[in-house]
């Protein structure tokens, strides 16, 4: 795994570059794990170092083994603030490869004897080097997964390993779960061909449920960004599952077409070049803030409006739009393999919520289509209640609407996962 430390060598200045970077890594991991115990999502500062990142987001996804690990390590719990430290220092042990294992156990134990006490020092230290010892701490942890229950072993948390297992069979859970313990891959969607070759992108790939766009994978997203592609519009950052819902919806020139949870507007792009500078597109969201990011996907096309404003009590007249877009908040299960802190903030009680607001987001929209018109509602979650069972609900209870069409995506190697519904009010 690539991170920002110097290469191992015997040069002492190019050593202690090497210490001071890890120890910048360990307290910024320190910073993200306490902001994630208090229940934040997961916010990684921009330019924050590779290392860091690649820390934290191992720790993210593998954090319930790393618990286990430490029950079979410690002869007793280990309080909170020592688990910090000790995930970054396994997190390097384990899974990176820029730092001897002494330094990283050095590292740590001195931080933990600076910050609490050289008692508590001593007792990392203790733990470090049984994990250390013998020169095979991968193995070593590996092994100590055997004993642990079926939901340490992929990496999930108990409760959505429950709901998984009462869904899909043991190999669909365990698919789910090997996806999610792998990083996010950068994605684009192509938006402008090119004559001249853009090395650090794979070849075109087009999947059915997003008829005409075409994704490659980016290798170096350092190049992309800096390339002459990226700053003359040929691609956009999209993963494949968010043109479900846009493919669903199908906007046709002239249309009046409404994105009511808009930002940061990645559909809304996709909204607007299907109507290709006809009709109008109005683009509303609760935040002001994260609107300027739906502006700056759009540019100045004409026939787009940006609007501030509540999509439960949408500030529009009843049957004005042709085409409505309610890309939800949700629980987001269907992305935890790029926001993999996501599996550990999950609960029933907010699930519960996130129902009750997406009900009441499509109560909200439904006076908005005109007669004839659609409505298409998308999650990028894998939980029936935010999907399926929301839309029958809506449908119970707004009987001039009928489905005609619904898709669940699971995540997979090429896609993350997402829902869509299509819905015609009745003429």
């Amino acid at each position: 795994m690539k991170t920002d430390q110097p290469s191992p060598g015997d040069d002492s200045s190019n050593r202690d570059i090497g210490r001071s970077i890890a120890r910048g890594s360990l307290k910024q991991t320190l910073f993200y794990l306490g902001q994630l115990e208090e229940g934040k999502p997961l916010r990684l500062l921009p330019g924050e170092s590779s290392l860091t990142r690649s820390i934290v987001l191992e720790i993210c996804r593998r954090r319930g083994q790393l618990e286990w690990y430490l029950t079979t390590l410690a002869p007793k719990r280990v309080r909170a603030r020592l688990r910090r430290p000790l995930y970054w220092a396994l997190a390097e042990i384990l899974w990176l490869d820029g730092l001897p294992n002494e330094v990283a156990v050095s590292i740590c134990v001195e931080m933990v004897k600076r910050r609490f006490s050289a008692r508590e020092g001593a007792f990392v230290n203790a733990l470090l080097r049984k994990a250390t010892a013998g020169g095979e701490p991968r193995q070593r942890f590996t092994e100590s997964l055997t004993e642990a229950p079926a939901w340490v072993q992929l990496a999930l948390p108990k409760s959505l390993w429950k709901r998984w297992k009462r869904r899909y069979s043991r190999e669909q859970v365990t698919e789910l779960a090997e996806v999610m313990l792998c990083p996010s891959q950068l994605q684009v969607r192509v938006r402008k061909s090119g004559r001249e070759e853009v090395p650090f992108l794979g070849p075109e790939r087009h999947v059915p449920w997003a008829r005409g766009a075409a994704f490659r994978l980016c290798t170096d997203p350092h190049a992309l960004f800096s390339s002459a592609a990226w700053e003359a519009g040929r691609f956009y950052v999209q993963d494949p599952a968010t043109m479900l819902a846009c493919t669903l919806l199908a906007p046709q020139p002239n249309e009046r077409v409404a994105d009511l949870c808009a930002a940061p507007g990645g559909k809304a792009l996709v909204l607007a070049g299907a109507l290709g500078g006809t009709g109008q597109l109005v683009c509303l969201d609760r935040s002001a803030r994260r609107l300027r990011k739906v502006a700056a996907n759009l540019g100045d096309r004409a026939n787009c409006t940006l609007a501030t404003g509540d999509a439960a009590a949408p500030p529009f007249l009843p049957g004005s739009f042709d085409a409505v877009l309610l890309d939800v908040p949700c629980s987001n299960t269907g992305v935890i393999r790029k926001n993999p802190d996501v599996r550990w903030r999950f609960s029933t009680k907010d699930l519960a919520s996130l129902v009750e607001l997406q009900a009441q987001i499509c109560a909200g929209a439904a006076p908005l289509v005109r007669p004839g018109g659609r409505l298409v509602y998308s999650t990028c979650s894998i939980e029936p209640e935010e999907n399926e069972d929301n839309v029958a609900a809506f449908l119970a209870a707004h009987p001039e609407f009928e489905l005609v069409d619904q898709q669940q995506l699971l995540p997979a190697a090429g896609n993350d996962g997402a829902f869509a519904a299509l819905l015609r009010r009745k003429e």
